[in-house]
């Protein structure tokens, strides 16, 4: 046939061959498109993934924004309560210095600052009133025996408010105590690293603050009656005045569990916040929380109505 009909057997042979890549060429489009075309679809879902994903997590960053604010504003706001009913307690300690130029030596100790709207103890309230006097254990003092302390409290014009008095004296020690005690702290009195002295503390009771608002204490040391001018009071190495704000039992309580007091409010004022938002403004806590139920209206809208005219 080649022999005979070169021409027509090739054209033949060509034709075969066109048939039969035209068959393979076909058979690998039907095999690769297909997986071609699963292949976009999984990128396309993955894609969807990802920003499904993404969405999550930025609402979730916005959701933890908006409660860490909730949580600051209601620890803001307690602590704004806290400082309203919370009354601190005054506690403070003074040095007296005496004026020794008077026949009793009197000692005065500012208070506060205290004004026509301002007052450094509330009214109503207690004031408990203590003095510490350091005394050489001389024979001069062993011999003077009991003394008067006296405390006043004083306006801002020094008009007297209240007023305590309170005996004192130095503790007993008997000449044999004495010589013992000399004998034993020896060296330490010697070199200076002990002294004869006493710390005489004296509780001066309670003072109530009244109408007139406190601005000052004085400390008197009175003299004995029997003695003569210029003696009759102790020698005495230093003095201080403590005094010390009682508040009422309600407020002391606060006052004693206020950090406790403080976190209940803080959490109880970010429960509440939490559960307006989510009440009244849903969206803004849970954004794109209602899409799925709005989506979902929207696509049986059109069924409905299909129905209605199918029938």
């Amino acid at each position: 046939m080649l022999v005979l009909f070169p021409f027509q057997t090739l054209s033949r042979v060509k034709d075969h061959t066109k048939q039969k890549l035209l068959k393979s060429c076909n058979s690998l489009y039907f095999w690769l498109a297909p997986l071609i075309i699963n292949r976009i679809k999984s990128q396309k879902s993955m894609l969807k993934l990802a920003v499904r994903f993404t969405k999550a997590f930025f609402c979730s960053v916005y959701v933890f924004l908006v409660l860490v604010a909730l949580l600051v504003s209601g620890f803001v706001i307690s602590g704004v309560v806290m400082r309203k009913v919370v009354e601190e307690s005054v506690h403070t300690t003074q040095t007296l210095n005496f004026d020794y130029t008077k026949t009793s030596p009197v000692a005065l100790v500012g208070f506060g600052s205290v004004g026509p709207d301002k007052r450094a103890v509330p009214y109503n309230h207690k004031l408990r009133v203590t003095v510490s006097l350091t005394l050489p254990e001389s024979e001069y003092n062993r011999n003077l025996g009991i003394f008067q302390v006296r405390v006043e409290s004083q306006s801002t014009n020094g008009d007297v408010i209240l007023g305590s008095s309170y005996p004192t004296m130095l503790r007993f020690k008997s000449q044999p105590v004495r010589l013992i005690q000399t004998f034993l702290n020896g060296v330490p009195l010697i070199a200076g690293l002990k002294s004869e002295i006493q710390t005489l503390k004296i509780a001066m009771g309670e003072f109530t603050e009244g109408d007139v608002p406190t601005a000052s204490f004085k400390v008197v040391l009175e003299q004995r009656a029997e003695f003569k001018s210029g003696s009759g009071v102790p020698e005495i190495y230093g003095g201080s005045l403590e005094i010390a704000l009682e508040l009422p039992q309600l407020k002391r309580m606060l006052s004693s569990w206020r950090r406790t007091v403080f976190v209940w409010i803080g959490f109880s004022i970010f429960a509440i916040q939490v559960l307006v938002l989510l009440i009244f403004c849903r969206p803004l806590v849970l954004p794109g929380g209602t899409s799925g139920a709005s989506g979902s209206k929207k696509k049986s809208w059109p069924d409905k109505i299909a129905w209605y005219r199918a029938v």
